[in-house]
This record gives structure tokens, C-alpha cells and sequence, in this order.
């Protein structure tokens, strides 16, 4: 096939269509001598200089695709090239079907040609008997053919076909094909006639949808299409079929006398309820007569019940009435000592195996649920000692029984740790320390989440590493378990503590790092120390508490003021005498005389002990008279001066002495006041006064004022009893 161009020619050895997957020759021929280029889809492929030939060729093989070839001269952008386009040649014609429509008088075949030949195929349809040479049509791309044509002779009953398909690379004729044109015929798939059928069998409260299609009758033409579907629902009614019941033993409350169940019941399936289900009936009938009704509204599928000797029945009501009534006895079962088995079938199915409870024929009702969601529970019935598990999630772990239905009573064994598959657990437990100690801790960790376990846990390893030494110790833990005492800690160390879970299929990782240090001992003995003074202070405590009664009070202090050294009285020195009656010149004296002189006049108007003293001489040798004391009693200190003389001679001046609150840095004493030797000079005294600066004051809260008397008293005249020394009232 020759294609010319300005520039050159193309040809192709095979044409422009060629079988797919074959090889040709692709050669072009140039106007004029030049550089020679040949391009594949914008690709070049060959490349030759100057010559005398003016053709260039190359071989293509295995095309598969749609190609572009294209020569031109170097220097020269027009090319001149073909499209290749490779394809099938058609088969022979078959699955002709042709349709006649009831209300018009043209006939519509098709047919296939086996498989898309890819490119481009003429589908012809003759009619015997008609002048028409054909009817042409054009194969679509999944390789079916169509004609239409119309029945000329309201007498032809006898159609009498032939096919023909063809391309570029082939030609197909079948074989002749007749037929009645009655079997052609097809009606509509609608119309405006009407027409009931009565359907039974159906489920209530269902959606359907319905369609219909038509032929003339059960011999003669072909079915109709399909209509549209219509959708209809069926009317609900009352559910015939009881609900499936099972319960298990809960925790009772503290104030309650009654036992504690979980009642769980299955939903109805859709053909078993016959509607929505509105609210399941509850009753509890107690062996003293006494009943009580409960109502659960979906989707609750469970109720907790406390009674005594007691039975429930359960029952699915919808908007036509109520199910049939399942009563269940309530009765805590035996535990049975068998063992119970299981092994994986898949990843969501086991079988469980257990030896025989009972006499054969026994009904065993087999219980499972997720580890922690009691919610998920689900049961089957069997008579057998074998059970299918199935509707298992992998990585789950399940827990369940098996209970024996016996008229003596239900008997319960109980299997935990079961999994269809599982791997090692993806999170490790976080570990906290509870207390601890020189030698030894205390330590606990928290639970892993269900999602994060992958399995059933089977134990923890607590790790323990010394930080000084680098050594690393284990200790295993069975689960449930989550707490362990750690023993033969040095004092003083500090350590990093971790805990990992086990399933069966292996270790997890670590959860988070917990460093911790040992007490020192003498954290011990510091926490002993502490103890005792705290004890110390609060015998202290109770003494002072002691001390607030007045008899306790009085005798304490009488006790104290035994043990005053003696001091002086400022008043017998020689600088207050000499300017006793001069207040001027008081100021010679040293301070603390002069404190005292303030003090000294101011005692007439605070006194609270008086003194009557008449004026003696004494210049006459006779012993003075005794005279009466009135004593005023000091509240909170002992009296212990009882009497003292002086001459009945004397004046009747009055003389005032008061025992003061507050008294600066001295006391009058015993020895003050028995007086005979004065100081001679002044500045001797006034040092011997600064000289007792050091004697308590009588500020302390244990001491009280003692009383001052003014002038010399002797031993004789004095008289003190310490009789009640320890006896004050």
C-alpha cells in the first residue's frame, strides 16, 4: 500500500490494518537525496546519510497497538508516514435473535460475532425473498451486530435468514436460519390492561419489589422485557415463636436477702417476628405467690433480677400482639470438676470439648462472651459434648461455661482463655510504686486495654535493673495478678522497674520506665527521732495543761522561790539613805536606784499588803511589843512572813508596802532586809549593784513579786516557818 507525501512515499507490506501480533515491512522512498529519518510514534528508529538509493526501510514486529510511522528528510520538518492499526478478522456469525414488536411490522435482529475484531467490521442481514440486497450495519466494540428490517407480506409466516460480517483482514457468512415469524413476536413489557395474581408464601412486615414481563402465551412468541419494579410491603403480625432465655449469677447488693441473675434473651430474626418489635414482657413469679412485672424497650436485650426460689418469663410483643411465653427457673448451678478443651478451627471459629455431665441425651447450653463485656454474650443448645464456636473477632479473648440441664438442677463447668488467634500484646502495662523500704518495694501496674491486648494474657514479667551494677532481674507474675513485692534491695540503690504481658503467642513490650531509690537507715532512725520528740512535746503539752490548776500552780512556785539566791535590797545602800528624802538629787544615784525610788513612793497608792507600824525610838533597849499584821492574801504565791515587831513607842505614821506585778532586774531577799552592814562608799555600792544584773528577773512567768519592807529587821523579830512550805493555800 502506497501513501505519497511531498517529500516521500510510505508503504506498508500488510497495509494499514494488520492481524495483531504480526510483522511487515515499513519502507518509504524520497523525492530527493537527503539525510534519511524514519520515526516510530515520534521516536526515531533509523538514521541514514546521503546515498545513492532513494528508499529506506525497516521491519516491524509483534505490533500489538495502534502505531504512527513517519518518514522526512534531516532538515526538512514535513514527514510523510501511515497509521497501522492491528486487529482480529471477525468470526463466523452466531446467537441471532430476532424480536418483532406486537404493534409494528418491522423485525429487529442481533447477533455476535464471538469477539471484537477491534477495528472497524461490516455486519450484513439478507432476507430470502427479499429484493433487498442487504442490511448493512456497523459491529459496535464488544462485538455484536443489528439490523432492522421490515415484513413486507402480511402472508410470510416463514422468515428465512443469512449473515455476513467482514473487515480488512477477513469475511464470515453463517448459515441459513428460518423460523416461524409467530416465535419472533414480543409484546411490551406494559399496557393499560389490568390483572391480579395472588402471591403467597411471602414474609410480613417485608419490603418486596415486583416486576412483570409478557409473551402472546405459553407456546408462541417471546417474553417481554422486564417493567419497572414496584416496591410493597407486607402488613405485620403477631410473633409465633418463643424467645431463646438464658441467665447467669450476679453479685448481689449488700442490703439484699434475694439472689441476683442477669436474664438475656436473643432477638427474633425477621421472619420470626413478623414486625418491629415494640417492648419485651417480663415477669418474675416468686414461690409465695408474690409476682412483678417488668417492660425493656429495644435494644435492650438483658435485665437484672434479684429474687428468691423464683422462675421469669420473657416474651417479644410487636403492634399485632405478643409472642408465645419462654419461663425460665431460676437456679444457682453446681460446679462440675470437668475439664473443659478447645482448639482453633479458623481465625474466627473453635471446638469445645468437654467430658460427660450426665446421663446421654443430657441438654448442655454452652455460653461465651468477650473478656470485660458481659454484654456480648451469646449461647447455643446442644445434646452432644462437642460444641462449634463460631462469629469468634481475632486477637479477642473469650470466657464462657458449659451448664448441664438436669431435672436435679443445672451444673456448671467454667473455661477461661479462649481465642481463636492471637499475637503478642501490642502495649505494656505502666508500673507505680506503692511503697517502700531499705530492703524492699512494693509495686503495682495498671491493666492493658482489651484492644491492645491481642490475645488472653497469661502472666507479666516484672524487670529490675540496678543501676550501679547494670544487672537486669526478672520476676514472673500470673495474670490476673497485678502486684508483686520486691525483696533483697540494698539500702541507699536506686533502680529502673518495668513489666511486660504474655499470650501464648509471646511477649510484649515494655510500658513505661518507674526509677526508684531505696531509703538510708538512718531515714530510720531520723523517722525514731522524730517519733520521740513528738512524744516529748505532747507530754510537755500535758504538763502545761497540767499546771493550769491553782493548787498544782501555787505549789510549784513555792518550790521555785526556794531555790532565789539572796540579793540585796537596793534600799539599804548608802546613796539611797542619804538622799531619801532629796527627789532632786536623786539622780546621783545609780539607774537602778533610781528606778527603785520611783518605785518606792509609788507603793502607798498601790499596795495590796498593809502594814500598821507605829513610830519606835531607837534609843530605848526594850523589846518592842508585837503588833498585828493584817495580811491581805497575794492570790498566786505562799505566805510565808507570820509576824514582826516594832517598838509601841513609835509614831503612828503608817508605813505602805505593796508587793509589785513587775519588778525590773531585782528582788528584795531574806538577807536584804536582816540587814547590820551597809557599804561605805558610794562608788563601792553602786558597783555592787551592777553586779546583780545577772540574777533572774522576776518576768519569768514561774515567779511572782516577793514583799518589800522597809528598814532593818533582825532574825529575832523575823520569824519564818517553813512548815507549809510545801502546803500553800
Amino acid at each position: 500500500m502506497l501513501l505519497a507525501g511531498a517529500v516521500c512515499t510510505v508503504r506498508s507490506s500488510k497495509g494499514e490494518e494488520v492481524l495483531l501480533g504480526s510483522s511487515f515491512t515499513f519502507s518509504c522512498i524520497f523525492n530527493k537525496q537527503c539525510t534519511k529519518l524514519i520515526f516510530r510514534n515520534g521516536t526515531q528508529i533509523k538514521y541514514i546519510k546521503k546515498n545513492i538509493s532513494k528508499e529506506l526501510s525497516v521491519n516491524i514486529e509483534n505490533i500489538t497497538e495502534f502505531n504512527t510511522l513517519s518518514c522526512r528528510c534531516e532538515g526538512n520538518p514535513e514527514p510523510c508516514g501511515i497509521d497501522i492499526k492491528p486487529g482480529y478478522p471477525p468470526d463466523i456469525p452466531q446467537n441471532l435473535t430476532c424480536v418483532q414488536n406486537m404493534n409494528s411490522h418491522n423485525v429487529s435482529c442481533i447477533w455476535t460475532t464471538g469477539r471484537g475484531t477491534i477495528i472497524d467490521t461490516t455486519c450484513q442481514l439478507r432476507v430470502h425473498g427479499d429484493l433487498h440486497l442487504g442490511y448493512r450495519s456497523i459491529m459496535n466494540s464488544t462485538g455484536f451486530c443489528h439490523s432492522t428490517f421490515p415484513i413486507k407480506s402480511s402472508v410470510m409466516s416463514q422468515l428465512v435468514v443469512w449473515l455476513n460480517v467482514s473487515n480488512t483482514l477477513g469475511i464470515k457468512t453463517s448459515e441459513i436460519t428460518s423460523g416461524e415469524i409467530t416465535h419472533l413476536i414480543m409484546l411490551s413489557p406494559q399496557n393499560n390492561d389490568k390483572s391480579r395474581l395472588n402471591i403467597s408464601s411471602l414474609h410480613p412486615d417485608t419490603m418486596y419489589n415486583f416486576q412483570i414481563r409478557r409473551k402472546i402465551n405459553h407456546t408462541v412468541g417471546l417474553w417481554s422485557d422486564w417493567s419497572q419494579p414496584k416496591r410493597k410491603k407486607t402488613k405485620e403480625e403477631a410473633p409465633d415463636k418463643a424467645l431463646d432465655v438464658w441467665y447467669l449469677q450476679e453479685l448481689k447488693p449488700p442490703e439484699s436477702k434475694s439472689k441476683c441473675f442477669r436474664i438475656f434473651w436473643k432477638e427474633l430474626n425477621i421472619s420470626d417476628a413478623k414486625g418491629k418489635i415494640q417492648r419485651y414482657n417480663i415477669s418474675v413469679l416468686e414461690q409465695k405467690g408474690k409476682s412483678n412485672s417488668i417492660i425493656a424497650v429495644p435494644p435492650s436485650r438483658n435485665q437484672s433480677i434479684c429474687c428468691y426460689n423464683c422462675s421469669v418469663s420473657v416474651s417479644a410483643v410487636n403492634s399485632e400482639g405478643q409472642s408465645p411465653v419462654k419461663i425460665i427457673q431460676l437456679r444457682l448451678p453446681g460446679l462440675h470438676t470437668g475439664l473443659l478443651s478447645h482448639k482453633p478451627l479458623n481465625n474466627h471459629s473453635i471446638a469445645l470439648f468437654w467430658p460427660k455431665f450426665d446421663i446421654a441425651g443430657t441438654e448442655y447450653v454452652v455460653h461465651w462472651y468477650p473478656v470485660g463485656n458481659i454484654e456480648g454474650i451469646q449461647w447455643i443448645r446442644v445434646v452432644d459434648t462437642t460444641a462449634h464456636i463460631t462469629g469468634l473477632q481475632p486477637q479477642e479473648c473469650y470466657q464462657g461455661a458449659v451448664t448441664a440441664l438436669r431435672s436435679s438442677g443445672p451444673k456448671m463447668a467454667t473455661i477461661k482463655g479462649i481465642s481463636s488467634w492471637q499475637s503478642a500484646p501490642e502495649q505494656g502495662p505502666d508500673p507505680e510504686l506503692h511503697w517502700k523500704k531499705t530492703e524492699s518495694s512494693g509495686v503495682a501496674w495498671s491493666e492493658i486495654p482489651q484492644k491492645k491486648r491481642r490475645g488472653c494474657l497469661k502472666k507479666y514479667t516484672v524487670y529490675l535493673m540496678d543501676n550501679l551494677k547494670g544487672d537486669i532481674h526478672n520476676f514472673s507474675v500470673d495474670h490476673p495478678k497485678r502486684q508483686y513485692v520486691i525483696s533483697g534491695l540494698s539500702p541507699r540503690q536506686c533502680y529502673n522497674l518495668w513489666v511486660t504481658a504474655w499470650t501464648d503467642a509471646g511477649e510484649g513490650p515494655r510500658g513505661s520506665v518507674l526509677p526508684f531509690c531505696t531509703p538510708l537507715d538512718s531515714e530510720k532512725m531520723l523517722s525514731l527521732v522524730i517519733l520521740a520528740g513528738g512524744a516529748v512535746l505532747l507530754a510537755c503539752l500535758i504538763l502545761l495543761c497540767i499546771c493550769q490548776f491553782s493548787s498544782v500552780h501555787r505549789r510549784f512556785l513555792c518550790c521555785c522561790q526556794c531555790l532565789l539566791p539572796i540579793i540585796p535590797d537596793p534600799a539599804n545602800s548608802k546613796c539611797a539613805k542619804t538622799y531619801a528624802d532629796d527627789q532632786v538629787n536623786v539622780w546621783k544615784c545609780p539607774r537602778r536606784l533610781q528606778e527603785f525610788w520611783g518605785q518606792l513612793h509609788e507603793l502607798p497608792r498601790l499596795s495590796e499588803i498593809k502594814f500598821y507600824l507605829d513610830q519606835w525610838d531607837s534609843s530605848v533597849n526594850e523589846e518592842p511589843d508585837n503588833v498585828e499584821v493584817e495580811e491581805v492574801p497575794y492570790p498566786s504565791i505562799c505566805t510565808y512572813i507570820k509576824s514582826f515587831s516594832q517598838e509601841s513607842s513609835s509614831s503612828d505614821a503608817t508605813q505602805f508596802t505593796r508587793i509589785t506585778d513587775i519588778m525590773e532586774d531585782y528582788i528584795s531577799t531574806h538577807g536584804a532586809i536582816s540587814g547590820g552592814e551597809e557599804e561605805d562608799e558610794y562608788e563601792k555600792g553602786e558597783r555592787s549593784l551592777d553586779e546583780f544584773e545577772f540574777f533572774p528577773s522576776t518576768h519569768s512567768p514561774f515567779l511572782e513579786p516577793l514583799v518589800l519592807t522597809g528598814g532593818k529587821l533582825t532574825l529575832d523579830v523575823v520569824k519564818i516557818d517553813c512548815s507549809e512550805f510545801l502546803d500553800c493555800t
